[in-house]
């Protein structure tokens, strides 16, 4: 248990103590009301892909939620109209989530082996430090669940659109809901 304790404490970069000064403008009390964020690339140098990262998750969640409700169209409309081109659009919306996501985890995970320089609060409270070492160990090698989040979302999304597309095989085979319609009014 000992050494789960000191590898957890153990920082894998290196502080540098010669890079004194501001590193940083805070956000002025007005401005932190409305976004108390501050850019990533004011705190760590050469980190830029995390934004474009970032970016492509949002993307790939737009792209989800717009296949999705696309899905549940299809779902309570196709017993009364053909909305095969629903199902092939909300494929299609789902297979571009599936690209923007898959680009995003890539992108981030390219980032966690770069060698960067992040202006952080010191482990023992001694101001700000820039510690130096590649930017997984900085971070702690995944930073926060989103990480995990993005990749468990890839793979379940790998299974949703085998069953669109399973979806779509099967639909092939079956007659338009108006035939399906007129067939069984003549069989009563």
């Amino acid at each position: 248990q000992c050494g789960n304790i000191t590898k957890a404490m153990a920082r894998q970069w290196t502080i540098d103590y010669s890079a004194s000064g501001t590193k940083w403008k805070a956000p002025s009390a007005d401005d932190y009301v409305h976004n108390p964020c501050i850019p990533l690339d004011s705190l760590c140098t050469d980190v830029g892909k995390v934004t474009s990262a970032g970016n492509l998750g949002v993307a790939g969640t737009v792209f989800f939620t717009l296949g999705l409700m696309l899905v549940i169209g299809y779902t309570f409309f196709s017993e009364s109209k053909d909305l095969s081109k629903v199902l092939i659009a909300a494929a299609a919306l789902l297979v571009l989530s599936w690209i923007m996501l898959l680009a995003s985890w890539a992108c981030f995970a390219s980032v966690l082996g770069q060698s960067t320089t992040c202006y952080l609060q010191g482990d023992h409270n001694e101001g700000i430090v820039a510690a130096k070492g590649e930017f997984g160990d900085i971070i702690n090698n995944n930073g926060s669940y989103t990480y995990y989040f993005v990749v468990g979302a890839w793979v379940v999304l790998t299974v949703v659109i085998g069953l669109v597309v399973q979806r779509m095989v099967a639909e092939r085979s079956l007659p338009p809901p108006e035939q399906q319609k007129k067939a069984t009014n003549e069989r009563v």
